[in-house]
């Protein structure tokens, strides 16, 4: 049961028993999508119902255009609308060690890493006169952050990159208003467009299959900040309240 789990049959029916999966059916991605398929002969018309979906023309041409059940490369659709003033793409990862540490509040864990920074290549920071562990602004067309930057040859020279979630507002998850992850971690969630404006018309951010956010097709200008105090923007403060300021009070007190 421990191998080949999308096609073995005593696995499959155990997730089905405990309801980690609805049938016992072998689980086959497919390289060609017959459902994406279903879409887009819908929006061509060929279709049995009485009214051809979507009624948008728009949303229709959308439709056909990108529910190919081949794979094939477009270009983002930031590129429409951020052109040479936002030349570089920002994206996140998710550290598994931290994800570990904050589903069980691990505090070993979490010294792993308590702050995270903006990685670079090396090139691309020679060419806008930025040096390693630089606080620089990391500014897209909504918003802007800053942070720490960290040279690294692993980073490709069109791309910034950080661990995202590091960040935390000052007062959360228990963490003593002094903790790193108030003050120098920091996310990027604050340069990602929600929405985007295409052809006079607004649309949600998103891939258009899945509809999931598309934080990979953010793009951004990366410059060195005059003011290099050690200190992320934005931060936010929560006051916790009372019984939870007791409680942490205790926690500091305890010594075993």
């Amino acid at each position: 049961m421990r191998f080949y789990r999308y096609a073995n049959k005593d696995y499959l029916e155990w997730a089905k028993s405990v309801k980690f999966v609805k049938r016992t059916d072998p689980i086959i991605l497919n390289f060609y999508v017959e459902t994406l398929q279903k879409f887009r002969l819908a929006g061509q018309g060929l279709w049995q119902g009485k009214k051809q979906p979507p009624n948008d023309p728009a949303i229709r041409e959308r439709l056909v255009k990108y529910f190919d059940p081949l794979p094939f490369w477009y270009p983002p659709f930031e590129e429409e609308v951020s052109g040479k003033d936002y030349p570089l793409y920002a994206f996140t990862k998710r550290p598994q060690w931290m994800y570990h540490s904050w589903d069980s509040q691990n505090t070993w864990l979490r010294q792993i890493s308590t702050r995270n920074y903006l990685y670079m290549n090396p090139k691309t920071a020679k060419e806008l006169g930025i040096k390693h562990l630089d606080w620089v602004w990391v500014e897209s067309r909504i918003g802007k952050v800053k942070c720490q930057v960290f040279l690294t040859e692993c980073t490709e020279p069109n791309s910034v990159w950080t661990w995202n979630a590091i960040g935390k507002m000052i007062g959360t998850w228990g963490l003593k208003p002094e903790a790193e992850e108030g003050h120098q971690g920091f996310l990027l969630n604050h340069v990602i467009p929600h929405s985007i404006r295409i052809g006079g018309r607004e649309f949600y951010y998103g891939d258009p299959i899945t509809g999931h956010l598309a934080w990979f097709d953010t793009k951004v200008r990366v410059y060195k900040c005059e003011d290099q105090t050690p200190e992320t923007y934005p931060e936010f403060k929560v006051e916790p309240l009372p019984y939870i300021k007791e409680r942490w009070e205790e926690v500091l007190r305890y010594k075993p």
